[in-house]
Parts: structure tokens; C-alpha cells; sequence
């Protein structure tokens, strides 16, 4: 694999000296494409331990400034690590041990964010608030108990500013909140191919949103902290930055990109070196979707350790699919052949393997993840070699389809108690780019949740939605739909309607009624909605602790 680091080359005078240089880049890097051992593996990514640091000389700071701070005259801190303007931190001490829980009053029960922000009784209290309104004087209020029961209330305002102009707008036109997947410390939140990422409550209203531009990876992690892929600065070219951070906007881990194997996502304004997606794997290393620097695009995973930023592993799923399929493929005007397009992974724990999608193979299908042997495919048979044809899903059932221009497979929890079938769900952009059903092409897109036996290779559909909205809501590229594990529904992001200039997020319960439409329009250009996920702005596993040495 021939990876180029970035870094500055000096000039050369010597014009022999130049076609020496030439000639060895070129030998070096057939020789790593050629080779792909251990050896030939290079860091992709670099830990950025200056960012982190940067957190420290914060918390330092904010230390000094509540010294002194009581529940009755708290500290409190807009915006603390000053990339997330909707939240705030609030430092004190109290003489007793205390538990504290902090609530931000909304417009109604419903959008009323309110969580328990430290399991543990303690005299020295550091509170994450999170859900503040924007442009509006919030009021919030903080409950203290102790260990004997005896309760203290205090209510303070934070005052917010108002959301940047390149928002979009945002027109919520369902929202039964009986019937939702929502709690008053749950969002939808809104994952785009660039710009703001931001999360809106069930009234539509932003309640979250960074400044720190993001693109396609918004990922919540075990530990309650999010994997956040943006650029060093706004004004860049790259979304090269993959950040382990949390809603307060803290850094954990930094990994900056240091190849030159970015990719141009299709029909975005942006680049990116993690193209479309990224998963924390059983160990808390992180497997994201890449490029080499061959002609060959977005067909290659690494996986990374967590603490270190090494390349621990890597799949070119060259090695694994037809070579007709990538050397057949037509090239790009750039001379790029994304044949591949990989564009989500799902890691399966019960057996140790992967769920991929291809875009542009019309494919989904599940690898060993320490073999990356195929378990099984689905996909329209067209065009398969005859080795590939015992991987291949079997349909049962009437009306079956196979997804076509696919994005956001995932696995869901197990459905109907049988050990031998697995349930995944998929967003069905259906637009056949390579196999596929070419009459229902461009006629619809749906979410589709099919089961699969995979001791007799046969699948099924057991639920879809979208096809009766017809082609007002086919979606040409992006979108993702997501199981509600609460209540069954599904959250179906209809990402690029109109040709990109309009995104809406449905949730349908496993009736298909609709329990919540947001649509959003007048946002910048790729601004769209990649994704919609619904997480909570507190979740279990989450315990904000400032980390600087006393």
C-alpha cells in the first residue's frame, strides 16, 4: 500500500539528482503497493497530543477561576472548551457530600433536558449542562442531594447567542411525543456531508451544535463520548482531524491524518480522509474507511489502535472481490475508479465479523473480521463469477428487492428468537449503479429491514418504508434509517431530496405511521443531512471529570 506522508521536499537543483529521486519514489512505491505485509504498513494517522494538552491549560484555568465557587454561588462557564456554544460547566464545592443533578427548563415537558450528572456523592462538583436554547436567557436548575435525603435547589440563567447563519431551516411538521423513540435528554441529531453537525429537539428547536465543522462520522462510543471527524480549521480544503470528544466539546484523543489519500465525495463541495464511516470495534480500536494513494478509491479499511494511533490492520477488499469488478470499472474524469464506494460498516459481535456496504456493487455482505473471509452476499446475482455464486442470498418471499446504491447497514438486535437468522436494516437509495432492479431504479428510496438465515442463505423482507412516497422522496446518493431499540420504530433520513436542496428526517413506528417529520431546507451546499441519529445528550455511560493534575 503506498501511502505518501505529508511533509515539505526541499528543492532539487541537480536535475540528475531529480530523476534519481524520480525514479526511487516510483520504485518505493510499486514496492509497498506490491507488498502488503506488516512491514509495508505505515501510520495513516498520528496522535495529536498538543490538542489534548490545550484541554489541560483550559481546565487549569477554570480551576483558578471558580476557586471559592459555592452551590449558592456557582461558577459557571459558557461554552467551556469553546467549540460548543449551546453548552456550559458549572463548578462549585459543598461542605456536605452531595449528588447534583441539573435541569434545562424547555418549552414544554417534553423538550425539559434534565439528567443526573455525577453518580457519586462528593463536595467537589464539576457539572456538564448541555441542551441550552440558543439566543435566549436559559433558566437551569440545579438540585443538590445528600446522602441522609436533604434536598437544595438553586435556579440560575445562562445566557446563549444565536445560532450561525448558515443553519438551516429547520420545520418539524409531526411530533407525537407519546409515540416517539424520545426522552427529554434525547436529540436527532443531524450528521452532515460538511459544515454543522447539530441536534434538535422534538419541536424542532437546536439544542446542540459545535463550531468545529464535521463530516459524515458522528459516532457515540461505550463510554459515552463521541468519534468526530472535522478539520484543524474550518477554512481547510480536508476534513483530516478525527477527534474522541464529548458534547462539552472536550478532547480526548486527536488522530490527525497525515496521508494524501483524500477523497471527493460525490456531489459534496469537501474532501475527506475518512471518507464515510468508522466503528468502534470490541477493544476500542476504531476501523474507518480510507484510501490508499492508488487509482483504486474508497475500497480500503485500517484498523487503528486507540491510545497509540498505529495501523494494526488493514482490508483492501480488492483482495477479496472479483478483479473484473475494480479493473472493468470506468475511471472517474480524474482518472480515479471508485468502483467500490464503500460506505458504512457494522461490526457483529456474535460472530466477529463486519457488514459493509457498496455503493457502486449494489452489495452488502458480511466478513470474518480476522479471515476477511465472506460469509455471505446479498446482492442481485448479475455479473458474479461462479466462485462468488455460494456466498450469494437466496430470496424468498413476494416482492422482494435488492438494495441498489445502498448506505447505513446495521445490525439489529435479535428479532425473532432464532440463532440461525440476522436482522439488518438499510437505507435503499435505489439506484442501481452496477446489478439490480433497473425498472424500479429512481422510483423511490426506502428503509428496508431484511432477515437473513444464514445456515440456508436465504433472506427475506420483513419491513420497508418509503415506496408510497414515491420519487418525491428518492434519493440519489446519501440517507441512513435506524432502528429504535425502545420502542421498534424506525428514524429514515431522506438526505438529498431535490436534488440535494432538501433533507427530510421521518419516523414511522412498525406500522408505518408517521410519528415525527422534520424537514430542513436553505442550509449551504453538501450541508445535507448524511445521517440522522437520535442519542441522548447524557448518555449511561457518560461521567464528565475535569482530568488536570491538582
Amino acid at each position: 500500500m503506498s501511502i505518501k506522508l505529508k511533509r515539505k521536499i526541499p528543492k532539487i537543483i541537480c536535475i540528475t539528482g531529480f530523476i534519481l529521486v524520480l525514479f526511487l519514489a516510483t520504485g518505493l512505491g510499486y514496492f509497498f503497493y506490491q507488498n502488503k505485509s506488516e512491514t509495508s504498513k505505515q501510520n495513516y494517522y498520528m496522535l495529536d497530543t498538543e490538542l489534548v494538552d490545550e484541554q489541560t491549560k483550559i481546565e487549569k484555568q477554570l480551576k483558578k477561576d471558580s476557586e471559592g465557587s459555592t452551590l449558592e454561588n456557582p461558577f459557571i462557564k459558557l461554552n467551556p472548551y469553546g467549540t460548543s456554544p449551546l453548552t456550559a460547566m458549572l463548578l462549585f464545592n459543598t461542605e456536605e457530600k452531595m449528588k447534583i443533578t441539573v435541569e434545562v427548563e424547555g418549552e414544554n415537558a417534553a423538550t425539559t433536558i434534565q439528567s443526573e450528572v455525577n453518580s457519586d456523592y462528593t463536595t467537589q462538583h464539576e457539572i456538564a449542562v448541555l441542551g441550552l436554547y440558543p439566543n435566549k436567557a436559559n433558566k437551569v436548575k440545579i438540585t443538590a442531594v445528600t446522602q441522609t435525603g436533604k434536598k437544595t435547589e438553586k435556579t440560575i440563567t445562562i445566557q446563549t447567542n444565536k445560532l450561525p447563519d448558515e443553519m438551516p431551516k429547520i420545520d418539524v411538521t409531526t411530533s407525537d411525543t407519546t409515540q416517539m423513540e424520545q426522552t427529554g435528554n434525547q436529540l436527532t441529531f443531524i450528521t452532515p456531508s460538511t459544515k454543522y453537525a447539530y441536534g434538535v429537539d422534538s419541536n424542532g428547536d437546536v439544542r446542540w451544535y459545535s463550531t468545529k465543522y464535521n463530516s459524515h462520522v458522528f459516532k457515540e462510543l461505550e463510554n459515552g463520548h463521541l468519534l468526530y471527524l472535522t478539520k484543524y480549521d474550518n477554512a481547510d480544503d480536508t476534513y483530516s482531524l478525527l477527534l474522541e470528544t464529548d458534547y462539552l466539546g472536550k478532547i480526548y484523543h486527536a488522530y490527525s491524518m497525515t496521508t494524501e489519500a483524500e477523497s471527493e465525495q460525490s456531489g459534496s463541495s469537501s474532501k475527506s480522509a475518512i471518507h464515510h464511516d468508522a466503528i468502534e470495534l470490541p477493544s476500542g480500536n476504531l476501523l474507518l474507511t480510507i484510501n490508499d494513494d492508488t487509482k483504486y478509491m474508497e475500497d480500503t479499511m485500517i484498523e487503528i489502535d486507540r491510545q497509540t494511533g498505529e495501523v494494526i490492520k488493514e482490508i483492501d477488499l480488492k483482495d477479496i472481490l472479483p478483479e473484473k469488478f475494480y479493473k472493468n470499472y470506468k475511471a472517474r474524469s480524474d482518472g480515479k475508479v471508485d468502483w467500490f464506494h464503500q460506505n458504512a460498516i457494522w461490526y457483529d459481535e456474535s460472530d466477529d465479523s463486519i457488514v459493509i456496504s457498496s455503493r457502486n456493487q449494489d452489495t452488502v455482505m458480511k466478513l470474518d473480521y480476522e479471515t476477511t473471509a465472506i460469509k455471505w452476499i446479498l446482492s442481485d446475482k448479475t455479473g458474479w463469477p461462479d466462485a462468488y455464486k455460494k456466498y450469494l442470498l437466496d430470496s424468498t418471499g413476494t416482492d422482494f428487492k435488492y438494495p441498489a446504491g445502498q448506505h447505513a447497514v446495521e445490525i439489529l438486535p435479535d428479532q425473532d428468537d432464532n440463532s440461525t437468522t440476522v436482522d439488518i436494516l438499510l437505507y435503499d437509495n435505489n439506484v442501481v449503479v452496477t446489478r439490480g432492479d433497473k425498472e424500479a431504479s429512481g422510483q423511490y428510496s426506502e428503509a428496508v429491514q431484511y432477515r437473513i438465515n444464514e445456515k440456508t442463505k436465504k433472506v427475506e423482507i420483513v419491513f420497508s418504508y418509503g415506496e408510497s412516497l414515491g420519487e418525491a422522496y428518492w434519493t440519489e446518493i446519501v440517507g441512513g434509517s435506524r432502528y429504535m431499540e425502545t420502542t421498534g420504530n424506525y428514524l429514515i433520513n431522506f438526505g438529498h431530496r431535490k436534488d440535494g436542496k432538501e433533507s427530510s428526517i421521518i419516523e414511522v413506528n412498525q406500522k408505518g405511521t408517521v410519528v415525527f417529520e422534520m424537514n430542513l431546507t436553505n442550509f449551504p451546499t453538501s450541508a445535507w443531512a448524511y445521517r440522522a441519529e437520535r442519542f441522548s445528550l447524557y448518555p449511561a455511560s457518560y461521567t464528565f471529570k475535569l482530568t488536570q493534575d491538582e
